[in-house]
């Protein structure tokens, strides 16, 4: 690859990448609050995941599933996530800085069931984020909602979103990310009985909104601890890149690497974490074989959970 070949593509990338991110600096928080008309429900894709247990832990051994006790939970979910770009090898010209961006969901949560599948309700009160010149409009998807049915063990068969009818365009996509986010990292049993120490891994795909690239994901959880219906799990998460080109170029994907931190509380009664936190870092390398100058693109995203 040949620098000033390529230059022109990343600087056109560039635009789309930072919209983005800059997106991302007006998000703000909701917690639940009026009862304003919403749109239809819309489906969105659930990709299926398999689960694979490494070890079962020590006796006694119990399994885990989700149930539930109609009541109504409230939460604070703040979705953090950052983007940079740096050339290696070359002038640097093009490169951007790592920058994060914070949004901040109160979030009214509730279970119900049938008796052979759970639904949960989650409501989205007033959005909050780092760009307070944004929150105003933000603000217009208090009150969005998103529906998912899942099976006891966490495996979700179909999810949909309902924005409120004054949400902006703006808001719904922000408000909207950040819950895709929360449900980035599935929180699936094994059929196995477990006890402390069990680990196991949910292997699945999810997509990269700052890379703008499908991920395939592994997801190691370690049970670290139970008492009653609350747990204590361990997060590992591992991402690759199921593409092998960047979109609308002639680069390759030459490599890549993931790192991450996660600790969670969850209470087998709610459908969400009850507190905690999940961040995740994943840098992808592109260039062409005949050339030593690759551009690298690093992603952050973090996930907190707190008692509202």
């Amino acid at each position: 690859m040949r620098t000033q070949r390529h230059t022109p593509l990343r600087r056109a990338l560039l635009p789309t990448l930072m919209t983005t991110l800059l997106t991302g600096t007006v998000l703000t928080a909701c917690s639940s609050g009026d009862d304003a008309a919403s749109e239809a429900p819309v489906d969105a894709p659930v990709s299926g995941v398999s689960v694979t247990v490494e070890d079962a832990g020590e006796a006694p051994r119990e399994p885990l599933v989700w149930f539930d006790d109609s009541t109504e939970t409230q939460t604070v979910f703040r979705a953090t996530q950052g983007w940079e770009q740096r050339t290696e090898g070359g002038a640097g010209q093009n490169d951007l800085p790592f920058e994060d961006v914070t949004m901040e969901v109160p979030v009214a949560v509730s279970t119900s069931t049938d008796g052979d599948e759970l639904e949960s309700h989650v409501v989205a009160g007033r959005p909050t984020g780092d760009n307070t010149e944004g929150n105003e409009d933000l603000a217009t998807a208090e009150g969005f909602t998103m529906n998912q049915t899942y099976n006891p063990d966490g495996r979700v068969v179909s999810r949909s979103f309902a924005a409120p009818e004054d949400a902006t365009g703006a808001a719904r996509s922000n408000v909207e990310r950040a819950l895709t986010q929360m449900t980035d990292v599935p929180v699936v049993f094994p059929e196995e009985d477990l006890g402390t120490g069990a680990r196991w891994t949910v292997s699945g795909q999810v997509e990269d909104p700052m890379l703008g690239v499908s991920m395939r994901q592994g997801v190691t959880f370690t049970l670290l601890s139970r008492e009653g219906s609350r747990i204590e799990l361990g997060v590992d998460v591992e991402r690759t890149p199921s593409v092998q080109k960047m979109a609308g170029s002639d680069l390759n994907v030459v490599d890549s690497s993931s790192d991450s931190d996660g600790n969670v509380t969850v209470d087998l009664r709610r459908p969400v974490p009850v507190s905690g936190m999940i961040d995740t870092t994943t840098s992808v390398t592109y260039g062409q074989a005949e050339s030593p100058v690759t551009v690298v693109q690093t992603s952050r995203t973090r996930s907190a959970w707190e008692p509202a």
